[in-house]
């Protein structure tokens, strides 16, 4: 077959794989991506830019996360497409819509990138690849990472165009190129940066080596460079205009986006990232990030290497590929951070260098893969293995690659990456009604979805997920990417949740909607109360005394600059597609510059040996891992398996799987040990923690038998809490069980338990109907007495610790805030945590304690006043804090008190976390400090459980401050001091006073 022809039947196979890999594209992730897309990573965040141009397309500040950002802080090109799609179609709907659009797109652009490289069959090979390759399936299904797919479809379709450009000097091809890269810049900056130098940089080398026939000829060598350097000079000016004018465009295109990076830098704390870690020590981020998506090139890398080393033609695409395989490695080696900087090591994700390395990769891949299955490497192996060798190999390898990536597609099967999905629509209409609107909300276990709510209603939030925007001081000083996952951030993140949910006054935060009781100790003990169970199964926290949302000023744009924003990004898609109209109808040549001859045997034996063989054994391999990993792993091998697996299944509360730990016994059935655990095994750990740490010390052992002690650390929206139980372990048939412990059983005095509860209940709006009645429907406000408030110095700590009283004959919900005016004028608030009653019964009392800032730090800013001020509103539920106290004080060293109380459960419902709110008096009754107290195990009606809680006294190295700095205010008005009163029961308790300070998970109030 003579070269003409041979070119002829390359392009008519290459376009016929186009289409056929276009279709299977169609097929496959069309129909599958409206299933997987909206359950990734980022799609809802997407979806939630897109609702906002939807409905104010020129005006980019959104009011309704982090109390408002600029959306200009995002290229906005993809998300405006959304937008118009949605005019036609659902959100969801128009999501999928683009997603399948920019693959087909991709798929388009990986044909046409590979065509530079090899014949078009290669590059027809290299489109079907696109379809099924792990790194782009991983980027759609599981991140949904829609604009780093657009930017990189786009950037891939104007590479062809400026290689064009540097062979034949043709400005058209500069023109047709920019307008692809105009679309890249507007669609994801991060993609037009980086690609300059990963893609734009490596094709710009090549075309000058192609454009010369000397340096196309010459092998890699010092006459080489040389002469490489020579070529590059005499280009420089199509190189310095290139150049210039797409730095030009870069900045003009987005200006504004560059604008709000200047005027409004981003500065908070690195939000950590699995791409960033050491693999070897956290094998997960490197399965998900590095392994999984790189699973072909890996396999491949022989052959893959051998090519891209071959042609010195390729060694900017070497010098790429290899560059983007280390920088993807993370904090494996320490040489992306020495290559990158430490500032853009902790900002970046880095698995976008190993995606950006899989799409380098795919021509070679394809080139490979085509001779494997019909040219020269086919022809190796029939002739020396015969073709039923050929063809067992060849289905293996298929078959192998099939399964590896049906398991990516059910990934988040085996890992779930979100919650389970929530019906949004409860939560719009308790949004909707009543005017709750006028508040901010926060979302608590959602996961991605909370976008999702957000996209569905004007409602805003304090919360987001979009952390380059987050201006909110709480945020930016924790490494926290956003309130509703704190529990998965350790301390950083529970602490940055406590901190909104006790100052949720600053921010108009007045409901929360909780899709994780985890939450629920740490929303009760900071004055939230249980509002309504929406039909759903979210629970609905409020809190009271928080003012509406006042009017906040946004950040102003210049006119010009929100025009040009929703203009221009658009405007470069509509002239990027008028231009490719123009050309394929009147531009376009039948034949590109060849490059590339017909495929050749240019594979040594050792190549095609290793390439053959290490794909099947690579993803055979990782899928008898998996399988192993997920049903074939012994758990009961030895004591310490077997106590791991254990403690794993009661963590997710799988009884079933954990009563399978125990010795088999006729008398221990799953019924028996699930009534033992609902009448004993109740509380702040069994019901509101997760496990965070393990330890197994072994106490006695023998052949067949072990005792040990489990020391377990367990991770609470109140802190972290440690247990140590102790459990006996036998062998039986080679396998390790539990001995059963010993069920003590508690059973109350009274068969038949009652208590009379005074119940209360707001009637709401005296008039029917949908407008303010505030003249109608006004209330008294409540009567309160500050009784005392003492400001404490104790070493570098100074706080405020005293005590509130309902005067009133009807319950009330206290809100309580120290404002502190210092001697420059500034003001700063305070709050008590969960260091008070939030709900106080008719004539019932709290202690309280404000935390204030380090001593030396309010000396230099010197108090000029301390207002004090409380709130109060009525309330109906929350004020019932559990049963009835007993103590004693036991003095254990200077200072070391030992308080030994006894907490009864009158009540007809369990005291799910009972608690003691603890207060250090002197002689005089006032109050030094306060501390709250927690058991891990519940009460049940008619039993009692004892505490026992070390305190330090602080009041002989402690002082009281000027009693003068503070004012005291209650619902705005301005009160005196009550004279105190020694209290005789602290004083017979070694100045220790008590009050219960209990959690009770079914409110007998809650209606």
């Amino acid at each position: 077959m003579s070269r003409i022809e041979q070119n002829i039947w390359n392009d008519y196979l290459g376009k016929k794989l186009l289409l056929i890999a276009m279709s299977i594209a169609l097929l496959t992730h069309g129909v599958i991506g409206y299933f997987t897309l909206p359950q990734t990573y980022d799609a809802y965040v997407h979806m939630f830019f897109a609702d906002h141009y939807s409905r104010f397309w020129f005006e980019p500040w959104d009011y309704r996360w982090y109390t408002g950002f600029l959306t200009v802080s995002y290229p906005p090109l993809l998300h405006q497409m959304i937008a118009l799609i949605s005019k036609v179609f659902p959100l969801k709907v128009s999501f999928c819509i683009a997603g399948i659009f920019i693959f087909e797109i991709l798929v388009v652009g990986v044909y046409r990138f590979s065509k530079i490289f090899f014949d078009k069959t290669t590059a027809g090979v290299a489109a079907l690849l696109v379809v099924v390759l792990s790194s782009i399936v991983e980027t759609l299904h599981v991140y949904g990472q829609l604009p780093t797919l657009t930017g990189l479809a786009f950037l891939l379709n104007a590479l062809p165009f400026l290689y064009q450009f540097m062979i034949k000097n043709k400005p058209f091809y500069l023109i047709m190129a920019f307008s692809f890269l105009a679309v890249v810049i507007c669609s994801h900056h991060v993609t037009a940066i980086f690609g300059m130098v990963f893609f734009i940089a490596p094709l710009l080398f090549m075309g000058i080596v192609d454009g010369s026939s000397a340096l196309s000829n010459t092998k890699f060598s010092w006459a080489f460079v040389k002469m490489a350097l020579r070529a590059i000079w005499a280009k420089k000016w199509p190189i310095i205009i290139f150049a210039t004018l797409m730095i030009s465009m870069a900045i003009s295109l987005i200006f504004p986006y560059w604008y709000w990076s200047k005027t409004d830098p981003i500065a908070q704390v690195s939000i950590p990232h699995g791409s960033r870690d050491n693999f070897f020590e956290q094998t997960s981020s490197g399965l998900i990030f590095y392994v999984i998506p790189l699973a072909l090139i890996f396999a491949l890398l022989p052959a893959i290497s051998y090519s891209i080393f071959k042609r010195t033609r390729f060694i900017g695409w070497l010098l790429s590929f290899y560059g983007c395989l280390l920088l993807g490695s993370g904090g494996t080696t320490p040489l992306p951070k020495m290559m990158l900087g430490e500032h853009a090591f902790n900002i970046l994700t880095l698995d976008r260098f190993g995606f950006w390395a899989s799409i380098i990769a795919i021509p070679f891949m394809a080139k490979f893969i085509l001779s494997f299955l019909a040219g020269p490497v086919r022809g190796f192996w029939i002739k020396r293995h015969k073709t039923a060798v050929h063809f067992v190999l060849s289905g293996l390898n298929g078959l192998a690659y099939i399964l590896f990536i049906i398991y990516i597609f059910h990934l988040a099967s085996f890992r779930p990456l979100q919650p389970k999905p929530v019906d949004i629509q409860p939560m719009l209409n308790f949004l909707n009604r009543d005017e709750h609107m006028r508040w901010r909300f926060m979302t608590l276990g959602f996961g991605d979805q909370m976008a999702w709510l957000s996209s569905n209603t004007m409602a805003a939030t304090v919360d987001g997920n979009y952390h380059s925007a987050r201006r909110l001081p709480e945020m930016t000083s924790r490494p926290v990417e956003r309130l509703e996952n704190a529990k998965y951030l350790g301390e950083e993140g529970l602490a940055t949740l406590e901190d909104f949910l006790t100052k949720a006054e600053k921010y108009n935060l007045k409901y929360v909607f909780s899709n994780d009781r985890f939450y629920d100790p740490l929303l009760y003990y900071t004055g939230w109360s249980r509002n309504i169970l929406l039909e759903n199964g979210i629970m609905v926290w409020e809190k009271g005394n928080i003012s509406t949302i006042k009017p906040i000023t946004p950040k102003e744009l210049h006119p010009f600059l929100k025009y040009a924003w929703g203009i221009i990004p658009i405007s470069s898609l509509i002239l990027m597609t008028l231009l490719t109209t123009l050309y394929m109808v009147k531009y376009k040549k039948q034949m590109y510059f060849e490059v590339e001859g017909p495929l050749d045997a240019d594979y040594p034996k050792s190549v095609i040996y290793a390439t053959s063989f290490m794909p099947v054994l690579f993803f055979t391999g990782f899928l008898i891992y998996v399988t192993y990993e997920l049903l074939l792993v012994d758990q009961q091998k030895d004591p310490e398996t077997t106590i791991a697996n254990f403690y794993n299944e009661l963590d997710f509360q799988r009884f079933e799987n954990a009563h399978g730990f125990f010795e088999p016994s006729l008398t221990f059935t799953l019924d028996q040990y699930l009534l033992e655990k609902s009448v004993q095994d109740g509380g702040l750990l069994p019901s509101y923690a997760k496990l965070d740490s393990i330890a197994v010390v072994e106490l006695r052992a023998d052949e067949d038998n072990v005792s040990v002690a489990v020391h377990t650390q367990w991770r609470t929206s109140l802190g972290y809490q440690k247990q140590i139980d102790s459990l006996d372990l036998v062998r039986l048939n080679k396998q390790w069980y539990i001995v059963p412990p010993k069920f003590e059983l508690e059973i109350p005095e009274e068969q038949v338990h009652s208590y009379t509860y005074t119940l209360f209940k707001k009637m709401g709006k005296r008039v029917i109907s949908s407008f303010p009645t505030v003249k109608d429907d006004r209330v008294k406000k409540p009567f309160a007495a500050i009784l005392q408030a003492n400001l404490v110095q104790y070493g570098e700590s100074q706080h405020i610790a005293g005590e509130i009283l309902n005067a009133d004959d009807v319950p009330i919900n206290v809100a309580l805030m120290a404002t502190v005016t210092f001697g420059n004028g500034t003001k700063e608030n305070y709050y008590p945590s969960t260091l008070m009653h939030y709900n106080l019964s008719p004539k019932a009392s709290t202690y309280f304690q404000i935390g204030l800032d380090s001593a030396s730090s309010l000396d230099s800013l010197k108090i000029v006043n301390i207002d004090l001020q409380a709130a109060t509103d009525i309330s109906e539920r929350g004020y019932i804090h559990g049963g009835t106290v007993g103590y004693e004080v036991e003095e254990q060293a200077p200072f070391e008190m030992k308080v030994i109380a006894e907490v009864y459960n009158e009540l007809t419902t369990e005291i799910n976390i009972p608690g003691l709110l603890i207060a250090e008096k002197d002689s005089l009754g006032r109050i030094w400090k306060v501390e709250l107290a927690i058991h891990q195990r519940s009460i049940r009606t008619g039993l009692k459980r004892e505490f026992t809680v070390p305190f330090q006294k602080i009041q002989d190295r402690a002082k009281l401050l000027e009693e003068d700095l503070i004012k005291l205010y209650v619902n705005g008005q301005k009160r005196n001091y009550f004279s105190i009163s020694p209290d005789e029961i602290a004083v017979r308790h070694q100045g220790i006073s008590i009050m219960s300070h209990g959690f009770l998970a079914n409110e007998i109030y809650l209606q």
